[in-house]
């Protein structure tokens, strides 16, 4: 393995905006105690200057190589005082105006507090601000409503407030009017006016479980207008199969773009979801709550996959739905557990799941993008879930091979060999996942020397005698290049491997 170490390191500096964020959200709920986490006044309270700035805070001490890679997206509380309650009126919601009591130090106008804000994020070396909004005015409620021109007076404001602040980032959630597409589409058209460079997420709001609820935004009335459109909540357990399962319906779907929007999909903490198929996340794991009480499926103790992913978008960033021609197996699995596991189980899905039921999610079991479907061939008789893509712009090919929930076993991968055909291997290509051997038939012959790189690490391996195999093929064994020590974790970190190869001139 010396031998083959080199000084060269593949992952650029710097890349491209992705809309990539961490989130506060599910931070703000593992912080508290299980029993205090079932009140949303307990998880509103959590989100104070000293939650993200002080010694040990949020943004202090963490996410240090991928700083510049992340907006911090600010979630339900900053902007509302303390023991605002959970189930009270979405009236008080919609301000834009950074608590005090909260956040003492932020001090001056509405404006002057979140440039501050802002301000403060970005010294730390962070991409920059983003703020969960309320689709509704303050003070708005069903028997007060505001008129047309009332909402957008009120939206043009904010969105100049938020432009004079440098805010990035609108992360609109739930509110009186969270589920009427035609206010959303005033708010993105007010922000496009006034605010032009403001980013803007809108989400179809639903539960998390896909049980045809019925109440749902078709996907085709948001994406036209929005800059990332999220595929919403759902349950730890289903973290991969729902979150397919919705982005496929989306990835599917025929709009008509407008006002300048890329309709990316935002798969939230799908992590390789969103490195296989070019979407853009919204990270909610946490290091600080890794392996505690709270920490459900132990997805707090997989940090490095955060690294992996967001490193890979550097060279192969998200892009729109429509950028591409998308394809999904005939075929679905079926992920199934009767139990759910942490502080949820007693909280907010208490009085969705009965004691005791067993609970489905369907998903396509590939899905690709720009490219031809690879061959899997499992070596069990459950199969990976699968998504791949070949960028539309930068050309790099993506692959991600993806963990299922079987009962009891949950986020865990059946191991398979895939083979995976591509004209030429000029591009990088990234790996994300547990699989057998990866087999990648060429038409042009390499005739550089083939380099890896572990995407959390900062050097790469020449492995061309290890996976050349002739001048048209590759063939990488994963457990040969683990049994290396090219794809070790940080000491106590549980994530999934991604890697790089990438062919250089002799």
């Amino acid at each position: 393995m010396d031998r083959q170490k080199s000084q060269i390191n593949l992952i650029p500096d710097y890349g491209p905006d992705t809309g990539n964020y961490w989130c506060s959200w599910d931070t703000q709920f593992r912080l508290n105690s299980a029993e205090d986490g079932k009140d949303t006044v307990n998880l509103r309270n959590v989100l104070t200057q000293e939650f993200l700035f002080a010694e040990n805070g949020v943004l202090n001490n963490y996410f240090h190589s991928i700083r510049k890679d992340l907006y911090i997206i600010l979630d339900d509380g900053w902007d509302v005082p303390p023991g605002t309650p959970g189930n009270g009126e979405v009236s008080v919601f919609g301000s834009l105006e950074l608590n005090e009591e909260k956040f003492p130090n932020f001090t001056g106008t509405p404006e002057e507090r979140l440039y501050k804000m802002k301000k403060a994020v970005i010294e730390l070396g962070y991409r920059g601000l983003g703020l969960w909004i309320c689709a509704n005015a303050t003070g708005e409620s069903e028997k007060t409503p505001l008129s047309l021109k009332q909402s957008e007076d009120y939206w043009k404001e904010k969105a100049i407030l938020s432009r004079k602040a440098g805010i990035d980032y609108w992360k609109v959630d739930w509110g009186y009017h969270c589920m009427a597409p035609a206010y959303r589409d005033m708010m993105t058209r007010v922000v496009k006016q006034y605010a032009s460079d403001l980013k803007i997420e809108h989400a179809s709001c639903r539960g998390p479980l896909d049980r045809n609820e019925g109440n749902e935004i078709y996907p085709e009335e948001l994406l036209s207008f929005s800059d990332y459109i999220r595929t919403y909540d759902i349950v730890k357990e289903f973290t991969y199969s729902t979150t397919i399962s919705r982005t496929w319906a989306l990835l599917q779907t025929v709009y008509r773009k407008k006002y300048g929007c890329a309709g990316i999909v935002n798969v939230e903490d799908a992590l390789l979801l969103g490195a296989g198929l070019g979407c853009s996340m919204g990270v909610m794991r946490h290091p600080c709550w890794g392996g505690t009480q709270t920490d459900v499926l132990e997805f707090g103790l997989k940090y490095n996959e955060v690294e992996r992913v967001l490193h890979w978008q550097r060279i192969a960033p998200p892009f729109g739905a429509m950028e591409t021609i998308n394809r999904a197996s005939g075929e679905n699995l079926i992920d199934w557990t009767n139990s759910v596991d942490g502080p949820e189980a007693d909280g907010w899905l208490a009085n969705m799941i009965q004691p005791e039921e067993i609970i489905k999610q369907s998903a396509p079991y590939i899905i690709t993008r720009n490219m031809e479907r690879p061959v899997v061939t499992p070596w069990e008789d459950e199969k990976p879930f699968l998504a791949c893509s070949r960028h539309p712009m930068t050309g790099a090919v993506s692959l991600a091979v993806m963990p299922r929930t079987l009962g009891e076993q949950k986020i865990y991968t059946p191991r398979a060999d895939i083979t995976m055909r591509l004209a030429s291997f000029t591009k990088p290509i990234g790996i994300f996942g547990e699989f057998g051997k990866l087999t990648i038939p060429l038409e042009e012959a390499v005739s550089g020397r083939i380099y890896l790189q572990d995407l959390c690490r900062e050097a790469a391996v020449d492995v061309t005698e290890l996976v050349k195999k002739g001048d048209i093929e590759l063939e990488i064994d994963f457990d040969l290049i683990r049994k290396n020590g090219w794809l070790d974790n940080d000491r106590g970190d549980l994530s999934a491997p991604g890697f790089m190869l990438c062919q250089l001139e002799k």
